[in-house]
């Protein structure tokens, strides 16, 4: 049974009033240098404040039948990311009053608090990962609050006797503070990165498929697809319209790589540009989670003359989830639109094409996920479906392994907007990206 410093310690990290890592233990990892004793980091809330300094709890627990003494750190780095671009090391000083050295008796617990400023970049969805602790990342919706003008702020939310300063990699240091044995060497930020700053993402699926279909067809087709979001809110909550405004580019082509020069058969152009929510917050029994989208997009192949093709396009699209999105689950997202104008090459791709693209996709985040767009053009008998089925790599050759095994199939009218009147089917086997 715990003595009672042990329930005191875990009543400070618990129902710490600073409201920070806490909740529930996260996977224990053997503390270097200590080999009687365990460390672990507690799991901060969901949701954080920069009105509130970045703290992190870590909680000693000892697994000798003697009492075991060992030293506090004195800095503890840390790294954060809230997008694409490369985790920013942020190093955290220790909270003052806490000890520098602890002894522990068996099954003893005791908490140490680890304290910095949010870095002025961290806004949105922010990961935090404690380098070298086997340690699961915690993730944390961080809202910025405006900043009060004076020494009261600055006072209150730096670690006492440590000054803080921008390092040259964007991240947060202290003065005078050595670097964690584990922690990764921090490396300059490059100006792409910056000017990304995690806002770049993947839009639609990206991937490259070669394969073979029922008139001798040799075609591969590739896509890739971003979206570049335009601001990133203080609150991640917000609904505002600029505050969830994107842009978004995408490009699918067929190569006909087996004929001589190796032509593209044909390319489509997609810009579009929309107002994005992925969780809106409603909630019902019928579904998990619901999410929006709309906005204006064009579709163009690029060429001129008779093979010209073109259209323009307002859209809306409704997301649902059923399920637990952790684990396998479904997804009912249709796309209904309206055409804005149409080139008089492809004045009927109605038709062919409709009015709605339906996607069904049923699958786990680490497994394997079947999507289908559906596609009923206004004419009987005229309309397509488009299946692929990926799976992880990892799971076939090692963790080592990213991106996954592509399979699809097309069968219908409008795989491409130069044929969207010609009817195809074709298999075809690749690599994905994104999915």
């Amino acid at each position: 049974m715990p003595n009672r410093s042990c329930r005191a310690a875990r009543k400070a990290a618990l129902c710490s009033p600073h409201g920070a890592w806490h909740a529930a233990l996260v996977t224990l990892a053997l503390l270097p240098g200590a080999a009687h004793a365990a460390v672990s980091v507690l799991r901060p809330p969901r949701e954080a404040t920069t009105r509130a300094p970045l703290t992190v709890t870590l909680v000693y627990s000892g697994d000798e039948t003697v009492v075991t003494a060992l030293d506090v750190p004195e800095h503890l780095d840390v790294t954060l990311t809230n997008g694409d671009v490369p985790p920013r090391r942020v190093t955290l000083t220790r909270a003052s009053g806490a000890p520098a050295r602890v002894a522990l008796a068996h099954g003893e617990l005791k908490a140490v608090r680890y304290q910095a400023p949010w870095p002025d970049w961290a806004r949105g969805t922010i990961r935090i990962d404690v380098p070298g602790m086997d340690v699961s990342p915690a993730v944390v919706a961080l809202t910025r609050e405006p900043t009060p003008r004076g020494p009261a702020q600055s006072s209150a939310l730096a670690p006492p006797t440590a000054t803080v300063s921008a390092g040259p990699d964007g991240g947060t240091s202290m003065a005078g503070a050595t670097p964690s044995a584990s922690a990764p060497p921090a490396s300059p930020e490059s100006d792409v990165e910056r000017f990304l700053g995690g806002r770049l993402s993947a839009f639609e699926p990206i991937y490259f498929a070669d394969g073979a279909g029922a008139r001798g067809d040799n075609v591969a087709r590739f896509q890739v697809s971003f979206k570049f979001r335009l601001m990133v809110p203080d609150d991640p909550r917000s609904r505002a319209f600029l505050d969830n405004l994107y842009i978004a580019y995408t490009q699918t082509s067929l190569w006909d790589m087996r004929a001589p020069s190796g032509p593209f058969r044909d390319t489509s152009y997609m810009p579009q540009a929309f107002y994005y929510l992925p969780d809106t917050g409603w909630r019902s029994t019928l579904f998990t989670r619901m999410g929006i989208m709309a906005g204006v997009g064009h579709e163009s192949n690029g060429r001129d003359g008779a093979e010209s093709r073109g259209l323009d396009i307002v859209f809306v699209r409704p997301t649902w989830d059923f399920g637990d999105l952790n684990a396998y689950h479904l997804t009912v997202s249709p796309k209904i639109y309206y055409y804005l104008s149409r080139a008089e090459e492809n004045h009927d791709i109605a038709d062919y094409r409709g009015y709605v693209d339906l996607l069904l996709k049923y699958g786990s985040p680490d497994g394997w996920q079947l999507a289908a767009t559906l596609r009923k053009g206004t004419k009987a008998a005229y309309g397509s479906v488009d299946t692929q089925l990926t799976y992880p790599l990892a799971k076939l050759f090692g963790n080592a392994w990213g991106g996954y095994l592509w399979l699809g199939y097309f069968n219908g009218y409008g795989e491409d907007i130069l044929e969207y009147n010609q009817h195809r089917w074709i298999a075809r086997v690749g690599f994905s990206v994104a999915r």
